[in-house]
């Protein structure tokens, strides 16, 4: 699960102006709640919709997940993520930092 794994990082790179935003594509409030407390995450959450108002799919087209994307100050996309593995919290270390730098 990359949530839990990313929080080292977001407490590492947040003063530097990192953001992340969780979306629950289950639409099951109570149990993603319930994650959200059992693992003390700081993120903003945010629920999928449905139908049009769908984020996941309908606006973001993802079709695996977890699938996370790197958005600059600018709202453009520039990275996206397919999978997480072990290991690859140094990946995305390494993309950030280079980021926030040119910020």
């Amino acid at each position: 699960m990359e949530l839990p794994r990313l929080k080292p990082l977001y407490e590492k790179l947040k003063s530097k102006g990192l953001e992340i935003i969780a979306i629950d594509r289950s639409r099951d409030t109570d149990n993603a709640l319930e994650f959200i407390r059992n693992n003390k995450l700081p993120y903003t959450f945010l629920e999928n919709g449905e139908g049009k108002e769908e984020v996941v799919k309908g606006l973001f087209g993802v079709r695996s997940f977890p699938t996370s994307f790197v958005i600059d100050r600018d709202g453009k996309i520039i990275g996206v993520h397919v999978g997480f593995d072990e290991g690859d919290e140094a990946a995305y270390e390494e993309q950030l930092l280079e980021l926030l730098s040119r910020q």
